[in-house]
């Protein structure tokens, strides 16, 4: 008959072992999905702000983009009205030193416009 406990203290030692182990592998399940789920919910967490972040700085950039649009608007307003301004300067002190020349040699203007218009009426019979 020892024999014959020796086999069932091993099938008992075996079962209990087997129940250990099954107990284990349940509690290494039980935390996995625990670490899985904190995981989870951590990366979540991240990419809920890194979407946040991401709606900020478009945000910022489309800010800027605007500030710098309005900027570059009012240099090139400021420079074509400086362009506008010296182009009126300059023609109105051309127009005001040809008329001075005109008041000065009448005759000289009116044989020079009849010269300019002989060399125009040439050139135009030529072509």
């Amino acid at each position: 008959m020892t024999a014959s406990n020796d086999k069932s203290a091993n099938k008992r030692h075996a079962a209990a072992s087997f129940g250990r182990v099954v107990d284990d592998v349940q509690r290494v399940s039980e935390n996995i999905a625990e670490v899985a789920a904190s995981g989870r919910d951590d990366v979540s967490a991240d990419l809920r702000r890194l979407s946040a972040d991401v709606a900020r700085l478009r945000d910022t950039v489309a800010d800027i983009a605007k500030s710098m649009a309005t900027e570059v608007g009012d240099a090139a307003s400021s420079i074509g009205e400086d362009a506008t301004s010296a182009a009126r300067d300059q023609a109105k002190t051309l127009l005001s030193e040809a008329e001075a020349v005109a008041r000065r040699n009448p005759l000289g203007v009116v044989i020079g416009a009849f010269g300019i218009g002989i060399l125009i009426g040439l050139m135009k019979g030529r072509s």
